[in-house]
Parts: structure tokens; sequence; C-alpha cells
């Protein structure tokens, strides 16, 4: 029959069966004349559809069925056809244009520090920026190569593309959840391998400078902070956010809270004897309320390291040094790792453990407090 040619009722072309539903007459018998006014007319006829179209529309949903599909095996073989049909097609229209999930993505962080959510919407914004209107694309219909080519063409270097892959990441997991999307395209664009920067633990000399001028009396606002970062591997942007109220000098641990870490866990540093007699020296007749770092700590801090003439500064030296130190003098891998914040010790092994150069003495004179105060 030819597409969208009338049916010719006296010919013997379909057929109805005991359930209602229409076949071929090769396999279920004749059309009985008595259709025409039967309850499929008056039903069609509110579905706004012919006769003609609802036998057509059969015809073609029969004609899709496995040949080795007969009888009722072909008429639950097409229901599962409608079944499966009418749910992608619903699932096709549930979705929302990429620009409002990155918004509803960037409102389910609202709790996060500034400085994060400043980064996160300055990278959303040149996500926005990619290829020509995908802001406006649904987000069950960006693809694979509509990530990568965002990706490539705004985040140059690999530790930028890797972090815009996460944050791009976390866009189509906050659709998932919301269900405007199936699956994370993002899963499909490979991370760059990044060329890792091998870390040196600051040499015995540079650290006995660096102490030596953080004591002097124009830097002596920077030495508690020097001493949290040198003594307890703090990062330099925790160690901004603590107070000494954060210090438990009873427990001697310090707190860092969940919001003041940068992988948003919690931990507690021991206190090491070193630290402690160093902060208490460093801040000697001092009031020990509010924040540990000093205001403009950046100039000053820069300024103390210029004049220790430590030459080229490598960021988060003074954690690396920390966990080399550390574990020279202490060899105890798993207490180092809970001191780090790592939740596996692999990090460790690959990036921070550098004892080249570090004896025995050196180690043990790094813990001592009579050494430095």
């Amino acid at each position: 029959m030819k597409q969208n040619q009338p049916i010719n009722w006296r010919r013997k072309h379909f057929c109805v069966d005991a359930t209602g539903y229409l076949g071929v007459d090769t396999q279920l018998g004749k059309v009985p004349f008595t259709i025409m006014n039967t309850p499929y007319k008056m039903w069609t006829h509110r579905m706004g559809i012919t006769m003609d179209d609802a036998i057509r529309l059969s015809r073609e949903l029969l004609e899709r069925c496995p040949n080795n599909k007969k009888g009722t095996a072909r008429l639950n073989y097409c229901r599962e056809i409608i079944n499966e049909g009418s749910r992608v097609m619903q699932e096709a229209t549930c979705s929302v244009t990429f620009q409002e999930a990155v918004t509803v993505s960037l409102h389910e962080r609202v709790g996060r520090r500034p400085s994060t959510l400043n980064e996160l919407n300055y990278i959303c914004k040149r996500i926005l920026q990619g290829p020509p209107h995908i802001a406006e694309m649904q987000l069950r219909h960006i693809k694979v190569e509509h990530c990568y080519e965002v990706l490539s063409a705004h985040f140059p270097t690999p530790r930028q593309f890797i972090k815009a892959r996460v944050v791009l990441h976390s866009i189509f997991a906050c659709g998932m959840r919301h269900g405007w999307c199936g699956s994370n395209s993002v899963d499909g664009v490979a991370k760059p391998q990044l060329a890792e920067v091998e870390i040196v633990a600051l040499s015995w000399e540079n650290i006995k400078k660096l102490v030596r001028t953080a004591q002097l009396p124009q830097h002596l606002s920077c030495a508690a902070m020097m001493g949290v970062m040198l003594w307890a591997g703090v990062r330099p942007s925790e160690a901004k956010r603590l107070c000494w109220e954060d210090i438990n000098w009873e427990e001697n641990i310090l707190l860092l809270a969940a919001r003041h870490t940068k992988t948003g866990g919690a931990r507690c540093i021991t206190l090491q004897p070193v630290l402690r007699r160093w902060l208490i020296h460093v801040c000697k007749g001092k009031h020990l309320t509010g924040p540990i770092c000093p205001g403009g700590w950046d100039y000053r801090w820069r300024q103390l390291r210029c004049e220790a003439e430590i030459g080229k500064w490598q960021q988060d030296v003074l954690r690396h040094t920390f966990a080399s130190y550390h574990l020279k003098r202490f060899k105890d891998l798993s207490a180092l790792q809970l001191e780090m914040g790592h939740s596996t010790p692999e990090l460790l092994r690959t990036r921070y453990l550098n004892m080249r150069g570090i004896t025995k003495e050196q180690a043990r004179l790094f813990w001592s407090p009579k050494e430095w105060c």
C-alpha cells in the first residue's frame, strides 16, 4: 500500500483480533465490515485522526517487528515499542538549556567560600562563551565533542583544562540529579597529562635563614604564619583562614575546620613542641585572639623571603619541607598522611617526599625546640 493512500475497506488489508488490536489480514483474518460502526471510529474521531490513519500507523508498527515474532508475541513486542518510545520522548522533552543548568548548579553551591564561588563563576562564564549557541542548547543534546570543543578553546593549559573539566562535569552531574540529561557527556573527555614539577624541600641553610629573618622586628608579624606552614604543613590558603581559637593548647592540637581546608574535610594536626614553643616565643605579650594571619600578608611575606635571600620560591614549598622532614624523623607514613589530610598515601609518595640531602641530624634539629628559640 502506498503512503497516505486511502484504505479500500472492501479489500482484505487489515483485521481486528479479539482484543481490539489491528493486524495484517494474512495473520489475523479479515476486517469485519461492521468496523466502520464500532467504537474504534468514535475513539479515533476523539483523538483527531481518521480510521485510515490509525490502521496505517498499526501497519507501520507491525512491519517493524522481527519476522520471528508471531501472533500474541508480535503484539506484545509492539506494546514494548510503544512504551519505550513514549519513555524516550518524555526524556527528550524533559530538559533545560545549558545556561539554566549552570545557574542551578551554581545556586547549589551558595554555601562555599567566596574565593571558591568567584572561581566557579569565572570558569562558568568562560564555558558559556564556548561554541555559538551552546548556552541555549538543551543539556540533553550536548555531546562529548561539544564539551571537548569548549574546554580546548578556552582553557589551553593542562591544569586549566582539568580544573574546568571538573566544573563542567559537576554541571552535568547536577543535570542528571534533576533528570535533565541521561548521562554525563564530560566522562568521554579524556584528562590531559600533567607534567609534574619536582618540588624540593628547603635546604637546611635556607630554613635557618628563613627562621632567623622571621624573628627580626620588622618581620615578627609574619613569624606565627611561617611557623604554622613550616612545622604543621598547613597550606598558605588554609593558614590565612586560621584563628588563634583553632589551637587547642591543652591537647596540643591544631584544628582545621572543613570550611577552611582545600579538600573540604576537617583535620587535626599535632602541635609539635617546636611549633608550640615558636608560637609562644614570637607572640610574647600579645593577646592571642582573632586571625593568625596579619593584614597585608602577601606583601609582608614577599618582603620577608626577599630579605632572607632564599632565591626562587616554589608554592607550597614549606608544606613539602614539613612532609620530608617529618618522614625522615618519625618514619610514620600513616601518621603523616593524616597530618597532611590526604585520603591515600599515593600523593605523598609521588609528589611530597623528597628527602634528598636531608640527614638524620638535620631532621632531629628541625624538630628540636632548642634549635630555633
